[in-house]
Parts: C-alpha cells; sequence; structure tokens
C-alpha cells in the first residue's frame, strides 16, 4: 500500500530543491527578460526585478507538484531523492545541462553530414542534378500548365472536329434555327416591298399624269405650230 501512494508535496519540493530547478527557472526567466526588456526599453528596469522574483518562482513549482504526483508515488519519489543527493546524482545534475547542449551539437552535424552523404548518392545515381535539385520538381511544375494547354489544344481540336462535321447538319439544324427567323423576317419584308412597291407605283402614275397635264399644255402649242408651220 506504501509503494502505491502518490508521492507528497513535501517530497517533490525536496526533489525540486536537490536538483536545482529553482536555479534553472531564474535563469529562464532571466534570459525571458533580457529579451523583453530590449524589445521594450521604455519599461522600467524594477519591473523586470519584480517579474523573476523568488515568490513567482515558487508559484510555478507549486503548479509541477501534482504532475510529479500523478506519474510518481512515494516510495520512488524516495528512490529520485537518494539518488540525486548520492555523488552521482549531483554530478548529473551538474553535468547534465552542458551533455545535452553538447548532445545537441553532435546531433546537428551528424543530421548535416548525413544529408550530404545521401545528396551525393542521389547524384551519383542521376536522381539529381549536380546542382542537389531534382529535375522532376521542373518537369512537374511544367507539368500542369503542359497538361492544361494540351487539354485546351485538345478541346479545341475536338470543337473544331465537331464544328467542320456539324456544318452540313448545321444548315439543316442549327444554323436553319439560327438563320432561319432572318429568312422568314426577308421573305416578309419582300414581300412588304412589293406591297409597297405597288402602292408607289400606282401613285406615281398618278403624279406623271397630274405632272404630265403641264407637258401636254407644252406639247400643244408645238403641235400647233408645227401645224401652222405645215400649212
Amino acid at each position: 500500500m506504501a509503494s502505491s501512494a502518490p508521492a507528497t508535496e513535501d517530497q517533490v519540493r525536496q526533489l525540486m530543491e536537490v536538483v536545482g530547478l529553482g536555479k534553472m527557472l531564474l535563469q529562464m526567466n532571466t534570459q525571458a527578460v533580457n529579451t523583453l526588456q530590449q524589445s521594450m526599453p521604455c519599461v522600467p528596469t524594477d519591473f523586470w526585478q519584480n517579474y523573476m522574483n523568488e515568490s513567482q518562482t515558487q508559484l510555478f513549482i507549486g503548479r509541477l507538484v501534482p504532475v510529479w504526483q500523478r506519474h510518481f508515488t512515494s516510495d520512488e519519489m524516495n528512490g529520485l531523492l537518494k539518488f540525486y543527493r548520492s555523488p552521482l546524482g549531483q554530478k548529473v545534475i551538474t553535468e547534465m545541462p552542458t551533455t545535452m547542449a553538447e548532445a545537441n551539437e553532435a546531433g546537428q552535424q551528424w543530421s548535416h553530414e548525413r544529408s550530404d552523404q545521401m545528396v551525393n548518392e542521389l547524384k551519383h545515381m542521376g536522381t539529381l542534378d549536380s546542382a542537389g535539385r531534382c529535375p522532376a520538381k521542373v518537369a512537374s511544375s511544367s507539368a500542369p500548365e503542359a497538361a492544361v494547354a494540351g487539354a485546351a489544344a485538345l478541346k479545341a481540336a475536338d470543337a473544331g472536329s465537331d464544328e467542320e462535321e456539324a456544318k452540313p447538319a448545321a444548315k439543316a439544324t442549327t444554323h436553319a434555327a439560327s438563320h432561319g427567323k432572318a429568312p422568314a423576317k426577308k421573305t416578309a419584308t419582300k414581300a412588304a416591298p412589293k406591297k409597297t412597291t405597288a402602292k408607289p407605283a400606282a401613285k406615281t402614275p398618278a403624279k406623271t399624269d397630274t405632272k404630265a397635264a403641264p407637258a401636254k399644255k407644252v406639247t400643244k402649242p408645238a403641235a400647233a405650230t408645227s401645224g401652222q408651220s405645215g400649212q
């Protein structure tokens, strides 16, 4: 029963003190404050001192207590305290930050070397060009445009062939439908001019008759003079 009991708050706080969590939080706060202070120079320095004081650090540790209690029992916490209080545990606490930083640097270096090795292998295989770029990307980037252009050309060709094939039928269907009303209008307009031309034809003789009367008057004296000259 004792092994399954959760760690107490006192045990968690003792562990935080042994591993130096308070000091680590103070360093983190200092770095954050320096960044904020550079970006906001108008803020007084006293404000930042209150931001990273000891009371705020203890409040944050108080939030960590239930987290550790959910994952470690009382007996496990006693084992951790025993280890970190030992010389080996203290060395782990002291050397772990430097060890992790060097491990991170080694990991980045290994990643760059491995990436260069893979790129060289792909160049040797011909998958990548001399610049380390994938030629397929250039082709793939132009492929959509070529596909769109090809599809448009095919559509245009199909549309052209359909239009050529549809021309004979279009004379009886679409062309007749589109121009069928126009010929009807033309025949109607032609019939209308016939009616209108017939009416003006009837009117023009009347006009010529009215105008012919003076012409007769002019011709009659001409006939009389010609008759007299004959006599």
